[in-house]
């Protein structure tokens, strides 16, 4: 569970629950905000306070509709792109090998931007899934087929599965206003070679998105063997990429960690928390996945903030193993954990735009689909992913709240 308590310090909890760190005390009780009426498709939603931007689900034409979440939300310049796989949109229709499918995906991202008059130079960050590392040469070599002169910043992790048995699934995040995007480039020889079509970080106006990183050596990509000298490094490499950026650690909004050991996660909770000495930790959640790139045992995925801005807010992953076995008990019980947080962020349901959904079990999707629909009646965009068991978690859920 990810949270913040008012007037409360953050600091890392000792222990772990369900596999996240503990960011803060947990919540004394849960906040229940009046459920928003449901949005008309690619009409604004009404907001409950005035001042606030405009609000729309994007759906292209040729996308199926009667889904309890929107292909895209845009909100501002920012629009939030739902995970997709390589299906056709209209005819169901998937291809077999890597190649094809992440071609359709990328297709697929297209006509979502275009709907929305945007393209694929509007991108600043994307989350690629493979259901295989073995395809991460394949997936780079068409990913980079779409963009020209500028690559969005880029996570990309091995998934324990994905819906429908696709090979790869991506979602991203736009910026409509190409004056607000600027590509961070740190001196040469300060960051590891990239491994992929990606950089190392992108501004889409107030917000700064970094690719995950890894812990390789700046000069020979060498990388150490021991979770926690990983896990140093990263930081070293991340914070070698927020100096550049002009900003730093102070300025981190939140922190996705993907671990490929739970057995090393003690190690991993002692070294995350060195650079924030003097600054609180920000909220900060742990998944576990198979398979990172190279011999990477943790990457670690930032967003960070020039200015604070109460106008949106990244939750990182929640979990609610306590509500029982059920699935849909645990979702409940999430949810409302987020109604709390996104309230202490100072901004209502409604304004969730992007929605994570990351499962132990894809049987679980049927059933998750239909709480989905009532739990998020605003229609957000969504992604789900089978990660790797977290002790008797279920279902976790990481958000976006924009206004």
């Amino acid at each position: 569970m990810t949270m913040r308590s008012a007037g409360t310090r953050r600091v890392i909890a000792a222990g772990m629950v369900a596999a996240l760190i503990v960011v803060g005390s947990a919540l004394d009780s849960i906040a229940q905000s009046p459920a928003p009426a449901t949005p008309t498709p690619n009409q604004p939603v009404s907001r409950p306070a005035p001042g606030t931007a405009q609000r729309r689900l994007v759906r292209p034409t040729t996308f199926p509709g009667g889904r309890p979440y929107a292909p895209a939300v845009r909100v501002g310049d920012a629009l939030f792109l739902s995970g997709q796989i390589g299906r056709h949109p209209t005819t169901a229709a998937q291809p077999d090998g890597i190649a094809a499918q992440t071609r359709q995906a990328l297709a697929n991202i297209g006509e979502i931007l275009k709907a929305d008059g945007l393209g694929y130079q509007h991108l600043v960050k994307c989350h690629v899934y493979l259901s295989s590392m073995d395809d991460y040469a394949g997936m780079n070599q068409v990913y980079a087929s779409v963009f020209t002169d500028r690559v969005p910043a880029r996570t990309t992790v091995e998934a324990a599965g994905l819906p429908s048995d696709a090979a790869v699934q991506i979602a991203c995040v736009a910026h409509a206003a190409l004056d607000g995007i600027a590509v961070v480039r740190p001196a040469a020889g300060s960051l590891p070679a990239p491994l992929g079509p990606y950089s190392a970080a992108v501004w889409a106006g107030n917000t700064l998105y970094l690719s995950g990183m890894g812990g390789q050596q700046p000069a020979d990509r060498r990388i150490s063997d021991v979770l926690d000298e990983q896990v140093t490094q990263t930081l070293a490499n991340i914070g070698t990429t927020l100096t550049a950026a002009g900003v730093g650690f102070g300025q981190i909004a939140s922190t996705t960690a993907w671990i490929t050991r739970s057995d090393e996660i003690s190690g991993f909770a002692g070294a995350l928390a060195r650079p924030f000495a003097a600054t609180p930790v920000p909220p900060t959640g742990v998944l576990f996945v198979p398979r990172l790139p190279g011999a990477i045992k943790a990457e670690l995925t930032v967003v960070a903030r020039r200015q604070p801005d109460r106008r949106r807010l990244h939750v990182p992953v929640v979990s609610a193993p306590e509500a029982g076995a059920d699935v849909a008990a645990q979702f409940r019980a999430v949810a409302a954990r987020l109604r709390r947080a996104v309230a202490d962020g100072g901004l209502h349901w409604d304004d969730v735009a992007d929605v994570h959904v990351y499962l132990a079990d894809l049987a679980d999707l049927g059933g998750v689909d239909t709480l989905f629909r009532e739990l998020f009646p605003s229609q957000p965009a969504r992604t789900v992913v089978r990660v790797r068991s977290a002790g008797t978690a279920r279902i976790q859920v990481a958000l976006v709240a924009a206004r």
